[in-house]
């Protein structure tokens, strides 16, 4: 790369040459978002959270849905980021389509496919044993119906509750080379493509809670109505403030800077509201029928009422998600101004974003495993949510370094297998080893289901550490090449 300041010819000879060895070389910029790792890292780690709580928490407890009403800033928070990322990236280079679409299907498509093969066969397991499974294949009829079934969780991202995240990246995907377009051609109007994109988002979601339209009412356009959730359509207005922010980036950045004091107080005063709205919400709703005569009405009533108030596609609670997400990327802001390249933390962090893609996918079938068990009657709810939060982290992380280190790693985290090189073979070997007896004493002293998941995990650490230690054993036979 040329500097800024031309070196004068080499009319006196080694002086010159001796002047500008002395010179020391222009340090390369870092152009990695490093806020967005801690953002991407703390938003993973909300979507656990708030399955979690689903899971282990009664459905009529106040405090929990409250928590996890905060807690599905998600989804819009992960398709904002999508926006910004792939925006941030391509704003000022060609983008061939093509290539670009080859690329990023590769990484999402392939791994959203086997995660949806491995959740349809796991729930059915789950379900009937081996006997459920060898049923599939009992009959032809039985046989068209499983690849229905697949077939329609491969269309919609239904295989299990958190994969529509993939399905409607996708169409992130397939949208975006338009839309850079849009946004190249339109430059100097943005903040008029975001007022109408903010218009029709309210008006979906506004609708979304409500009886269809008569035109949704039946046929095709009523299943297209029930299924709006996992298209991009209800998350458009987000991915597009993703791509103008990452757009104009520079703008944005020092706005955030400048202003992320009074941001945060802003924020906190959404978010208090919002809280103060729904406990209102949810007290008005449990104690008037609809004859207004304070009967708190079934249980059943009452549940309704409380998942309603914390309905994510409510529009009056969309700002607290919004504002968690300018609360968070400025949190992220603080992190990229203090961190410490090649520090503990900073190599944890950038480690950790590297397997919070594989995370979020595999996390779900941890949890699973660990139901019912983990489900105690009388334990404090608070105490159940934390101690099943820190034991699916725990057994999720384990799942994907294993996954890193195998040869499926690509096929199911959408990164490239941690080189054999880089591995220590032996010290996985006997992980795998101490995997396979904790899991059988999960299995056969406690009936945890879980126990099975480790025990397949731990195998599958042995078979890629065997390999490792193969592979690592023929490259060091090999002779070595002597430079010339």
């Amino acid at each position: 790369m040329v500097s800024s300041q031309e070196a004068p010819s080499d009319s006196v000879g080694s002086r010159v040459e001796g002047q500008a060895a002395e010179v020391p070389p222009k340090a390369k910029r870092d152009k990695h978002l490093h806020q967005i790792d801690l953002f991407r890292l703390i938003t993973f780690g909300g979507v656990i959270l708030d399955h979690v709580i689903l899971g282990v928490t009664s459905p009529l407890n106040v405090a929990a849905n409250g928590v996890g009403l905060l807690l599905r800033y998600t989804r819009y928070g992960f398709f904002a980021l999508t926006g910004f990322v792939l925006t941030y990236q391509y704003r000022n280079r060609k983008l061939d389509v093509l290539d670009f679409w080859r690329r990023r299907y590769k990484l999402i498509g392939i791994p959203f496919v086997v995660w949806s093969l491995v959740y349809w066969v796991y729930l059915r397991y789950r379900a009937g044993g081996l006997h459920a499974l060898r049923e599939i294949f009992s009959s032809t009829e039985s046989v068209k119906t499983a690849i229905k079934s697949i077939a329609y969780d491969l269309i919609t991202g239904g295989a299990e509750y958190h994969l529509y995240f993939l399905s409607v990246s996708m169409q992130i995907y397939f949208v975006f080379p338009a839309l850079l377009w849009v946004l190249k051609r339109t430059n100097g109007y943005h903040r008029y493509l975001l007022l109408v994109s903010g218009a029709f988002q309210a008006w979906i979601m506004y609708a979304m809670v409500r009886p269809p339209l008569d035109f949704f009412s039946s046929g095709a356009p009523l299943t297209l109505w029930r299924h709006l959730e996992i298209t991009l359509l209800p998350y458009q207005f987000f991915v597009l403030a993703g791509c103008v922010a990452a757009y104009h980036y520079e703008a944005f950045q020092a706005f955030i800077l400048r202003w992320r004091v009074v941001l945060f107080q802003i924020c906190a005063v959404v978010i208090a509201a919002t809280l103060v709205y729904y406990v209102y919400d949810v007290i008005h709703s449990r104690t008037t029928d609809v004859d207004g005569n304070g009967d708190k009405g079934s249980i059943a009533d009452q549940i309704w009422a409380i998942s309603r108030a914390a309905n994510v596609f409510m529009l009056h609670n969309v700002w607290a998600m919004i504002a968690i997400i300018v609360a968070l990327y400025c949190v992220g802001t603080y992190w990229l101004q203090r961190r410490t390249p090649g520090s503990i933390p900073a190599r944890v962090l950038r480690t950790a974003s590297d397997r919070s893609f594989g995370i979020y996918l595999g996390h779900a079938l941890m949890l699973d495993a660990l139901y019912p068990k983990i489900r105690i009657p009388g334990m404090n709810p608070v105490l159940l949510v934390v101690i099943t939060y820190v034991i699916t982290v725990a057994l999720t992380i384990y799942l994907v370094e294993v996954l890193r280190r195998s040869p499926i790693s690509l096929w199911t985290t959408g990164r490239k297998r941690i080189d054999p090189a880089e591995q220590n073979g032996m010290r996985s070997l006997i992980v795998g080893v101490v995997g396979v007896a904790f899991g059988v004493v999960l299995r056969a002293g406690f009936d945890l289901f879980v126990g099975n998941l480790i025990v397949a995990i731990a195998l599958l650490l042995i078979v890629s550490a065997l390999a490792v230690l193969w592979e690592q054993r023929r490259r060091a036979a090999q002779p070595q090449q002597i430079p010339a």
